[in-house]
């Protein structure tokens, strides 16, 4: 009489194991990106996360206490790339300049859809605006220190490092539709305008 074989049970139906804090805020960022505020609902992104909602309320209260902690998190990742140039002090001024135009032409780390989607979200929501102000007043402080290692002081450092910002933040609020190759092609124009200093 042959034994019974023990089967092998279907790995799809296996308890996964539960998501955590940072799965909400990732699939939260997504759907900001996507859909606005409108997309981050708890049963949408239990949706997206193909999990029960129950998850959710282990890690916040509520939604507007994930809305509170999403804000926080695009503050805090996307301002750190700026100050890890600015305070990079193997680099000259010149390269901080260069290591800059890199985090906005590669889009490695930086993400404008990201950032656009807050500014978008700023339109409707006082309490993001001035997050989203006192972001941009921390990111134009980092690249007014690049200036000041390029040799510039007081308030041509400033006004420089605005402009530089200030043209990024708007090539991308006009929708600028430019090639990587063409953008690489006119780095060495900006350079000079903005740095006087050749490339």
């Amino acid at each position: 009489m042959a034994t019974k074989s023990r089967t092998t049970p279907n790995r799809s139906r296996q308890t996964r194991q539960p998501l955590g804090r940072d799965a909400w805020l990732a699939a939260a960022r997504d759907a900001l990106i996507e859909e606005g505020t409108a997309g981050v609902e708890v049963n949408k992104l239990a949706k997206r996360l193909e999990v029960t909602r129950g998850g959710f309320y282990w890690f916040f209260e509520s939604r507007e206490q994930l809305l509170d902690a999403l804000l926080g998190f695009w503050a805090q990742s996307s301002t750190v790339l700026f100050e890890k140039i600015a305070t990079a002090t193997e680099l000259s001024g010149l390269q901080k300049f260069k290591a800059l135009v890199d985090l906005w032409i590669s889009e490695k780390e930086y993400d404008p859809k990201w950032d656009g989607a807050v500014r978008d979200w700023a339109r409707t929501s006082p309490k993001v605006l001035d997050t989203v102000h006192a972001v941009d007043e921390q990111r134009v402080g980092f690249i007014e220190q690049v200036f000041r290692d390029l040799g510039y002081k007081g308030k041509e450092a400033h006004v420089r490092a605005r402009v530089t910002y200030y043209h990024q933040v708007g090539y991308y609020a006009l929708g600028v539709r430019e090639s990587r190759k063409q953008r690489l092609e006119l780095i060495p124009y900006y350079t000079k305008i903005l740095t006087q200093q050749e490339t």
